[in-house]
């Protein structure tokens, strides 16, 4: 029974019968009884009708008030009747009706009702229904009418049809139970099936979300699909580190021919078997903890990673495979070895360092101090570490203050800087500037390193300073007195300044930018030949004076000078009676607190004189250069004519014929005279010491060629020298005597029994020169340049025992001598003949 279930009180009569099905049986029963039914709701709602008659159906339940005594005859009716039994009630409106309740299991939902009758024994009372027709305002004869086809039904066979519906209604009442428990099972097997539904969605749904994670964890997982661990897959962050396709198995136990090749397990640098690899060893039971291996890729990458296997196990703890989980420490790893690095390093620059290092824990005890901290702790290092100042006997005020400084440190973790005194055990006093920085790891200040610097010899030299810095005082008190004085004597002074300019005809002024306005003193006036009672002029007006070929160098200098505060520059200027004058300028330009010029100041003073007196003293000196060469020629050119003679006197004697003394004395000779032609140059040049080489070579090489004479022998010179070449004679004396010396020997040696020969002379610049000078042609070339000088012959070539560097000759050691003098090159090539390049940088 349903006495016990809820959920059939809220089930509606329509909801648990088939309506169509049953009006077409209580059709059929009508045509057989002639007995009107219908089933109704609690509600009083009609679900099935059959047999209503028109008394009823088009009078008394469509007038209001006959219609109310329809609803009051259903209410009495319903109320009261039992299951199995019925209940007859004649209604307001003078017709039989019968009822009988339907249940479900302990439950009303309906009823079936009868009605709409007389019986056929007891007599019509027309003139009730005539009156109620006039009451009600039917109309009568119709009414009447109706009444007439009302059923007249003897009560056996009421009875009889009553005993049917009760019968009916019972089986109504199983058959809704019926469809109430299938629908209740159906509603179960539905929840049922709902629920194994959404349970393998939520399964599906976190085996997807495991599947996620495991691909989105930065976790290498392994999982071991059987005990004996043939086949092992894992997560895509597993595949990805060997760049193989997902789903490949890693199983190193595979059957021959499946293992996988890609990848092979080192530890502790040696290779890993199978059976000792972390997922075989959790398929057999075993729990591995902190596994650190390094996985070598087929491509020779190597990964270090660090993990832990667990074995996985079925329902009845049988072993079933195994999970594992790796985490690539490649870059921890590389950090440790760098950390290890770094702390080499910073041990190896601490041991050697003459500060003194110290590292301190929270607790203020030393973690380690450099060598240098045994002189002043007056302990060994190893006697220092893992013990506090306090228990190393320090100064418990020294102490105090240091590690109050440290703490902060800590605190903070900011740096510190400290300046403090210190007595050692056996009494020496020290000056110390420490800094105090924190290391971190994690963010977190783990400990304080400390650098502490001697500064005992700077403390002494600052309080000396500070001494002296006292006695300067008391200078300075006795200096503003003497300078008060001063003041009050250049005071006095001033009238006599004018004086003075004019005594040494230097003029004063000043000219306001913004303004174009100037201020002459009285000597400017005098300088310029300007009327004084005119006002100083304007820049413009000022620009006048200046000489036409100057004019414009003053204007750009002068706006060149308005952005370095300072210049000074010569010029000549027009008097106003025509006069020219030479004057120098030395200005200086004042700045706003903005950096921008405002004025410019200077004086003026006027060189004419000085200018004249210059260009005489240097006339003189040019003619005193000249004397100096002339002379320094023609004791050189005796000193040679002295040697030519004792040379004619040597060669008279037989023993000394064509020896090598008669030869020195020659080359002796060739050198004397390339030095007397430098001076004889320098004397017909005008006197300077600039000389022009190219035309020096040329003699010097014409006076060889005379000197060295080959008889019928031709020897070709080809010179190609580069004009406009000068140089000073610290550069020209000992390159002629190069040239002389390589010169001479190809002449004397290069050609022997040979009736021609090519002897060729080159020289260049390589670059640009830097010249200060303005279109002045003697002054020296080259200023920052490099020359190459190539002096070669086609003769018969420097034998090959000849070695440049290391010559026994004099001749080659004199070259190398002066080429190391220029700060030169010097390379000997032996193709075709010989050939020196040298290089010299001037």
């Amino acid at each position: 029974m349903l006495s016990h279930d809820r959920e059939t009180i809220n089930l509606e009569f329509a909801d648990i019968i088939d309506i169509q099905a049953i009006q077409s049986l209580m059709e059929d029963f009508y045509k057989l009884a002639h007995i009107p039914i219908s089933l109704n709701d609690l509600k009083g709602n009609v679900l099935v009708s059959v047999g209503w008659q028109d008394i009823c159906t088009k009078f008394h339940r469509v007038h209001s008030e006959t219609c109310k005594h329809c609803t009051e005859s259903d209410t009495k009716l319903s109320s009261g009747v039992f299951p199995g039994e019925f209940k007859m009630y004649k209604c307001k409106n003078n017709m039989w009706d019968i009822v009988t309740p339907i249940m479900v299991g302990d439950q009303h939902v309906g009823y079936i009702f009868s009605g709409q009758f007389f019986f056929e024994d007891e007599p019509l009372d027309y003139e009730l229904f005539r009156s109620q027709a006039r009451k009600y305002g039917f109309n009568e004869e119709e009414y009447l009418a109706a009444l007439e086809k009302v059923p007249r039904l003897s009560r056996e066979a009421v009875n009889t049809g009553m005993s049917f519906l009760m019968t009916f209604a019972n089986m109504i009442s199983q058959l809704s139970y019926n469809n109430i428990k299938l629908a209740k099972l159906l509603a179960e097997r539905s929840k049922l099936v709902d629920a194994l539904q959404e349970s393998e969605k939520r399964e599906r749904t976190r085996s997807d979300e495991l599947s996620v994670l495991l691909d989105t964890v930065p976790v290498a997982v392994y999982i071991t699909h059987d005990p004996q661990a043939l086949k092992i897959t894992g997560n895509r962050l597993s595949y990805e580190w060997l760049r193989i396709p997902v789903g490949t198995n890693f199983s190193k136990s595979a059957p021959e021919g499946e293992r996988p090749e890609m990848f092979k397990l080192f530890k502790n640098g040696v290779e890993i078997q199978p059976e000792k690899m972390p997922s075989q060893m959790a398929a057999t039971g075993i729990e591995v903890d902190n596994c650190e291996l390094d996985i070598v890729s087929s491509d020779g990458k190597t990964r270090h990673v660090l993990g832990n296997a667990r074995p996985l196990r079925d329902e009845q703890g049988n072993l079933r495979g195994s999970i594992s989980a790796f985490i690539d420490i490649t870059e921890r790893k590389k950090a440790e070895e760098a950390l290890v690095r770094s702390e080499n390093e910073f041990r190896t620059l601490a041991e050697n360092s003459p500060d003194v290092i110290a590292r301190y824990d929270r607790q203020k005890r030393y973690i380690y101090v450099n060598p240098a901290a045994a002189e002043p702790v007056g302990y060994l290092p190893e006697e220092i570490m893992g013990k506090t100042s306090s228990e190393l006997g320090m100064d418990p005020e020294i102490v105090k203050f240091w590690e109050k400084h440290i703490e902060n440190v800590f605190i903070t973790g900011k740096p510190e800087e400290i300046e403090s005194r210190y007595k050692s055990p056996d009494g020496k006093k020290y000056y110390f500037n420490t800094r105090i920085v924190p290391e971190f790891i994690d963010g977190e200040v783990i400990s304080a390193l400390a650098i502490s610097r001697d500064i005992t010899d700077i403390k002494k030299a600052e309080i000396g300073l500070k001494e002296t810095l006292d006695n300067l005082e008391k200078l300075v008190e006795k200096r503003t007195e003497e300078l008060e004085k001063a003041y009050i004597s250049l005071k006095e002074s001033e009238k006599g300044l004018a004086e003075a300019q004019m005594m040494a005809h230097i003029g004063s002024w000043e000219w306001n930018i913004k303004t174009d306005k100037a201020y002459w003193s009285e000597e400017m006036y005098r300088i310029f030949g300007r009327d004084p009672k005119k006002l100083a002029p304007s820049y413009n007006e000022y620009l006048s004076y200046i000489h036409p070929d100057d004019r414009d160098y003053v204007d750009n200098t002068l706006k060149e000078a308005v952005s370095s505060r300072l210049h000074g520059i010569e010029y000549r200027i027009a008097q106003d009676n025509g006069e020219e004058r030479i004057v120098q300028t030395q200005s200086e330009v004042i700045f706003d607190e903005k950096n921008t010029p405002i004025k410019v100041k200077g004086i003026v003073q006027d060189i004419t004189e000085r200018k004249k007196a210059e260009k005489a003293l240097l006339s003189l000196e040019i003619a005193r250069k000249k004397e100096i060469h002339h002379r320094i020629k023609n004791n050189l050119q005796v000193i040679s004519s002295l040697l030519d003679l004792q040379a004619e006197n040597l060669s008279n004697r037989k023993c000394v014929e064509e020896s090598d003394v008669l030869n020195a004395f020659q080359e002796s000779q060739d050198r004397i005279m390339s030095i007397a032609l430098i001076h004889e140059e320098l004397h017909e040049g005008g006197g300077d010491n600039t000389l022009y080489f190219s035309q020096y070579l040329e003699k010097l090489v014409e006076n060889l060629f005379q000197t060295y004479s080959l008889g019928n022998a031709d020897i070709n010179l080809k010179m190609d020298l580069e004009d406009n070449i000068f140089f000073d004679m610290d550069i020209a004396v000992p390159l002629g005597i190069i040239v002389n010396e390589l010169v001479s020997n190809s002449l004397k040696y290069a050609f022997p029994d040979r009736n021609r020969g090519e002897i060729r002379i080159i020289l260049f610049k390589e670059e640009k020169a830097e010249n200060s000078a303005d279109n002045n042609d003697k002054e020296i070339t080259g200023k920052g340049a490099e020359y190459t000088l190539i002096i070669s012959d086609n003769g018969v070539g420097i034998p090959e025992e000849i070695c440049l560097e290391n010559s026994d000759t004099l001749g080659l050691q004199l070259v190398n001598i002066l080429v190391d003098q220029l700060n030169g090159e010097i390379e000997l090539k032996r193709n075709n003949g010989t050939e020196f390049d040298i290089k010299i940088k001037v």
